[in-house]
């Protein structure tokens, strides 16, 4: 993921969001579907299977219920690092306001959760929820 990203961090967290939802991604599939271009697309290719994600409306429903303390959330065009997701944040507000030009990740605390909006969520690509371990847990 090039995309004029200078910062460390914002690396960081891809990297570590990649490890946490998609532990089995190999090098041929990150080259072909992922590298230089959207983490997203694992759900988008189903390189993690297809019953281990929400996507749209039950997405956005999970997302809206989630406990948020602790999330954090970061916009691939528009943030240089992590910052704090606000914890009443739901799913209807963030889409209004990025426009569908928006790459918006959120992360539950411990990456426990991940929700995304993508770029191309008008088009039926998104949003994508995932949790990374067991529901109750989080």
């Amino acid at each position: 993921m090039n995309y004029g990203i200078p910062d460390y961090r914002k690396i960081q967290f891809y990297a570590k969001w990649l490890k946490t939802f998609a532990p089995h991604l190999t090098s041929a599939q990150y080259n072909e579907y992922i590298r230089d271009a959207f983490i997203w697309h694992v759900f988008s290719f189903e390189i993690v299977p297809a019953n281990s994600f929400l996507e749209g409306d039950a997405a956005r429903a999970e997302f809206d219920k989630v406990n948020k303390d602790g999330a954090q959330c970061i916009r691939l065009w528009g943030d240089d690092e992590p910052r704090p997701l606000d914890k009443k944040s739901k799913a209807a507000d963030i889409e209004r306001n990025s426009q569908n030009a928006i790459e918006f990740y959120a992360v539950g605390d411990g990456f426990k959760w991940t929700y995304i909006v993508t770029h191309e969520t008008c088009c039926g690509l998104g949003p994508y929820f995932m949790y990374s371990g067991s529901a109750e847990d989080c």
